[in-house]
């Protein structure tokens, strides 16, 4: 995770498919998502989005994929004015799981 003054950029490694919506593990750089829909047609982004913006409480707006829209791997791009909320937020989640 990295956090500058408008935004924080994360790397997730998507599970498309996986029973389980959530935070399936972490790694040293990488958070390991599970999202259930299938990789078809952009479902499987659009559910990690709507998944993150509801944990990190931000609009789904505010979410970007800037890397690997069609990989597993990808560098998502949060815009938001309270950077240190939002790594707060991502902290908890990890956490959690």
């Amino acid at each position: 995770m990295r956090a500058s003054i408008d935004e924080v950029v994360i790397e997730v490694t998507a599970r498309p498919g996986a029973s389980r919506r959530g935070v399936i593990g972490v790694s040293a750089e990488r958070l390991l998502i599970g999202v259930n829909s299938r990789p078809e047609k952009g479902k499987a982004n659009d559910e990690l989005i709507e998944y993150l913006a509801h944990e990190l409480r931000v609009p789904r707006s505010a979410l970007l994929i800037v890397r690997g829209e069609t990989s597993r791997r990808k560098t998502i791009r949060i815009i938001t004015h309270e950077p240190a909320t939002v790594s707060s937020r991502l902290h908890q989640i990890v956490k959690r799981h």
